[in-house]
Parts: structure tokens; sequence; C-alpha cells
């Protein structure tokens, strides 16, 4: 059975309206709230005082941590780590029955973590570089990797896989359904730039103040995309051979 997108999308709302998801928003509000802050600081710290004072008139760098530039290069790379971390327990939360959504349990989380965080880890930093020079050179091959590789993370989280198994079975899951996974993912994408509007309107009144609401916005937005990803992947696994020994969530 092909992916049925409306199926994703109202199941996949349902998944992030969860206890699960309540977590999983907390979690990623304080890890963009962390980041953001963290490189507004570099910014900052980096810049001759002179251009700050420019900025600051122009509307302002954004909020700030009172710390020095090594410390807040040290607390973006732990951001980063930590992001990792909440993506793929997002997967794992997600990616279950919508009936065991109230409750995390935390061996559902602990399992094979360290293995399963390096592989996050390795998954996200090829498709950092594949997808945005696919994009650069030519849109089609981006947008085609972007939709292929949609569910290497998924792959890691519940299936307990490799970086390299990750990639070959999110391949083998769009295969045949990378027309209406692209429909999906514009339609997410759509939605977001929609409400992203809010924080460029709030940006004209207040620069700091954008931030805090686009990252509220963003955080949202990531963990209803994640739902909405979780629900499809679901479909998508249904009646396909999982990894082998893989334990059903």
């Amino acid at each position: 059975m092909g992916l049925q997108i409306g199926q994703a999308l109202g199941r996949g709302t349902r998944r992030t309206l969860s206890a699960s998801g309540l977590v999983l928003l907390v979690s990623m509000l304080l890890y963009q709230f962390v980041m953001v802050g963290a490189i507004n600081t570099l910014v900052a710290t980096s810049l001759p005082p002179e251009v700050v004072s420019e900025a600051n008139a122009a509307g302002g760098i954004g909020f700030t941590f009172p710390v020095s530039t090594a410390v807040a290069a040290a607390i973006t790379v732990l951001a980063v780590l930590f992001g990792v971390a909440v993506f793929f327990v997002a997967t794992r939360l997600l990616a279950r029955d919508l009936s065991s959504l109230g409750s995390i349990p935390p061996s559902l989380v602990s399992r094979r973590f360290g293995w399963a965080f390096l592989s996050t880890l390795a998954v996200s930093l090829v498709l950092s570089i594949l997808i945005p020079i696919g994009l650069v050179m030519l849109l089609v091959p981006g947008i085609f990797a972007a939709v292929s590789f949609q569910f290497a993370v998924f792959a890691v989280g519940v299936e307990d896989c490799g970086p390299v198994a990750a990639l070959r079975r999110s391949w083998e899951l769009a295969t045949g359904n990378r027309w209406r996974l692209f429909g999906l993912l514009l339609l997410v994408f759509v939605i977001g730039a929609v409400a992203g509007g809010v924080g460029t309107v709030v940006s004209l009144v207040d620069p700091t103040a954008a931030q805090y609401v686009s990252i509220l916005i963003n955080s949202m937005l990531l963990v209803v995309t994640y739902g909405i990803l979780a629900d499809a992947f679901v479909q998508l696994r249904e009646g396909s051979t999982a990894v082998g020994g893989t334990p059903a969530l």
C-alpha cells in the first residue's frame, strides 16, 4: 500500500499531541534556545565593538549569554550533540502505536543509545553535505536525495541500523512513494513558511522578541514534522521486511 498523505497528516498530528510530543517540544525548545543564544554570543564576542554597536543600533544581534567566545563555542558544540540525541529519540517516541504515546519507557530511550547517537551523527553529517550540494549544483538531485533519505534517522532510531544501512533502508522505503513524499514535505514546508512569517512581523517591532517567537514556532513545527514523518514511516514500514532482529515499537 502506498503512502496515505491524509492519514500521515492526521495521525501524525495526533502523535505530537501526546505526552511524548510534549516532552519532545520541551527538548526542542531547550535545544534551539541554547543553540541560538550561543551563536548570537559567538557573533557578539567575535566582532569588533564598533560593528556590534552598529548591529545593535540596526536592531540588535539578539539575545546572548554572558560568557566568553570560547565558552560560547563549546556550548554550541554541546547544543549540536544534544540536538542529535533529541532527533533520534524523537523517532523512537513518535513511531510507536498511538495508544503507547502517553508513556515514555526509559528502556526505549536508552536502548543502544551510544550506537544510535553515533549513527545519527554520521547520517546527519552525510546528509548535511549531500543534500545542499545537490540543491546548489542541480536542484532536482538535491530534492531527490532529501526525499529518498528522509527516513534515515528513523531507521537508526527505530530499527537500530548503522549509518550505511539506514541510508539504504530509507531509500528502500521511499521507493515507489517519492512523489507522495515530495508532496507531503512540500506541504509541511509551505506551512512552515507561513508560520515563519509571524517571526518576520514581530522582528519589525522587536528583533530579540522575534528570535524567541521563532524558536517557539520552529520547535513546534519540528515536532509536528517528526510526528507526520513518523506516521509516514510506520505506514511504509508495514509489510516491509524490517532489518533483522528489530524490536517492534
